[in-house]
C-alpha cells in the first residue's frame, strides 16, 4: 500500500460519499477495497464478517420497536397525546409550542426514533400552530428540535445499536436516557417560553383538572406501552428483544382492535415499512461490522486515541475533542452509520480516560442528535420542512436557540455524569 491503511480508509469513505453513494455501500466498497489490496487479509473474509455482525439477537429489537413506532404513528395515536399534553401545559404562554414538545416526549417513549416522532407530531401540530398565529418556521423548528428526544429516551435505536456495538447494558442506556431526556425537554420548554413572552405568543386557556382527567384518560392507554416496556426491561422480567416484541404486539393491538384506526391493509403498508427500514438498518451493520474489524485489525483506533491522547493528557480537553468531533461528525452521517462507525473507534479512549460507557453512550446519541439539526443531512429538518412546505434555509434561523438549549444539556451531561448514571444506580 502507497498509503497508511487509516488515511486511505478516510480518502475512500469521503470520495465515495461525495460520489452520492447509500451509506451502507460506501462502508461495505472502502471495506472490501482495503482487505483485497492488504495482501496480509484473506479476502474469503469479507464473505464471513458481515454475516456475523448482522447475526445478532439484540438487532432484533430494533426491528420490533420500528413496528410499533410505524404503527403507532398511522394509528393516530399522537392525536391522543396532543390532547392530554394540551390538558397539562395548553396554559402556559406559547401553549403550543410546550404542548408539541410534550407531546414530542410521550411520543419518543414509544416510537424510538426523531423521524418518527417528527411525521407524527408535525403532521397534526405544525397545521395547528400555524391557525393561531405562530410563524411556520417557528413552529416547524419546535417540532424538529423536540423530535431529538426520540433517540435519548428508550426504546431509542440509537441506544440499542450503541449497546450493540459498545457491549453494554441495554437495561442501563434506557435508564440512563430518562434524566437527560426529561433535561432536554425542560430546556426547550423554557426556551419556547421566553420566545414566546417576547413574541406574545397565545396560551390555550386557562388550566383544568377536569380537562387533565378527561384527556388523561385516553392517553393513558397508548402510555402503557413505555411503562410497561421500561417496567419490564429495568426489572429483569424481559430482554430488550422481548419487549420489542410486546411493544409490536400491543401496538396492533391498540391500532386495530382498541381504537380501529388501522385496518388490514394499513397494517401490511406499515409491516412492509418497517420491514425495509430494518432491512437498510441490517445491511449498514453488516458492511461497519466489515469495516470495522478491518480497522481493528490494523490497530487503526488504538491509533486514533493515541494521537488525541498526544495533543493533550487532560480530561477535560480530550473530551471536549471528542465532543467537537461527534458534533460534525452527526452533520454529515446519520445517526445509525455513525454510531456503528465511531464507536469502534472513540470506545478505546473513553475506556482509557475512564469514562462509564453508559455515561459515553448518552454523550455520544445527544451530540449525534443535536449535528443532525443542521445540513447537510438533516433528515428530521427535511421531514418537518416538507410538513411545513418552508425551505431549510428558512427554518435554521428560528432553529437557533432550540439547538442553543439542547448543547446546554450536552454540556451538563459532560460535566455532571450523575445527570446519566444516578437513575441506573438507583433501580438496577
Amino acid at each position: 500500500m502507497f498509503l497508511d491503511p487509516g488515511w486511505m480508509i478516510l480518502i475512500l469513505l469521503v470520495t465515495l460519499l461525495i460520489a452520492g453513494l447509500p451509506i451502507a455501500f460506501v462502508l461495505g466498497v472502502t471495506a472490501a477495497t482495503m482487505i483485497v489490496l492488504d495482501p496480509a487479509v484473506v479476502p474469503q473474509i469479507i464473505g464471513l464478517i458481515p454475516f456475523g455482525g448482522a447475526n445478532n439477537y439484540l438487532l432484533v429489537a430494533a426491528l420490533l420497536f420500528m413496528i410499533a413506532g410505524e404503527i403507532m404513528n398511522q394509528g393516530k395515536i399522537a392525536e391522543k397525546l396532543i390532547a392530554f399534553a394540551s390538558s397539562l401545559v395548553g396554559h402556559i404562554r406559547g401553549g403550543l409550542a410546550h404542548v408539541n414538545i410534550l407531546t414530542s416526549l410521550f411520543f419518543s417513549e414509544i416510537s424510538g426514533t426523531a423521524t418518527s416522532d417528527a411525521a407524527a407530531i408535525g403532521s397534526v401540530m405544525i397545521p395547528q400552530m400555524k391557525k393561531r398565529g405562530y410563524p411556520v418556521a417557528f413552529a416547524a423548528a419546535v417540532t424538529s428540535t423536540s423530535a431529538t428526544m426520540a433517540i435519548i429516551v428508550p426504546p431509542s435505536l440509537n441506544l440499542i445499536l450503541y449497546a450493540y456495538v459498545a457491549n453494554a447494558s441495554i437495561a442501563e442506556l434506557f435508564a440512563a436516557g430518562i434524566l437527560p431526556g426529561f433535561l432536554v425537554c425542560g430546556l426547550l420548554m423554557g426556551t419556547a417560553y421566553a420566545i414566546s413572552v417576547k413574541r406574545g405568543y397565545p396560551t390555550e386557556g386557562a388550566f383544568s383538572w377536569a380537562r387533565v382527567a378527561e384527556t388523561g384518560k385516553d392517553a393513558a392507554i397508548p402510555l402503557t406501552l413505555p411503562i410497561l416496556v421500561l417496567a419490564g426491561i429495568l426489572g429483569g422480567i424481559f430482554t430488550a428483544t422481548e419487549a420489542g416484541a410486546i411493544a409490536a404486539f400491543w401496538s396492533i393491538v391498540l391500532a386495530t382492535v382498541v381504537y380501529r384506526t388501522v385496518r388490514l391493509g394499513t397494517l401490511i403498508d406499515t409491516l412492509r415499512i418497517a420491514g425495509k427500514r430494518s432491512a437498510m438498518l441490517m445491511f449498514i451493520v453488516a458492511t461497519s461490522t466489515l469495516l470495522g474489524w478491518y480497522m481493528t485489525n490494523q490497530r487503526i483506533p488504538q491509533e486514533i486515541a493515541q494521537g488525541i491522547l498526544g495533543l493533550s493528557d487532560n480530561y477535560w480537553v480530550v473530551l471536549v475533542v471528542i465532543n467537537i468531533f461527534f458534533l460534525l461528525a452527526g452533520t454529515i452521517i446519520h445517526g445509525t452509520p455513525a454510531i456503528l462507525m465511531l464507536v469502534p473507534i472513540f470506545l478505546p479512549l473513553a475506556d482509557q480516560l475512564g469514562i462509564d460507557r453508559v455515561h459515553f453512550g448518552l454523550i455520544l446519541t445527544i451530540n449525534l442528535g443535536i449535528g443532525q439539526q443542521t445540513p447537510p443531512v438533516a433528515s428530521v429538518v427535511l421531514i418537518t420542512c416538507a410538513i411545513a412546505k418552508i425551505s431549510i434555509a428558512k427554518i435554521i434561523p428560528s432553529m437557533m436557540m432550540f439547538i442553543g438549549a439542547m448543547l446546554v444539556a450536552l454540556v451538563l451531561i459532560n460535566l455532571f455524569p450523575a445527570i446519566s448514571l444516578w437513575l441506573p444506580s438507583v433501580i438496577l
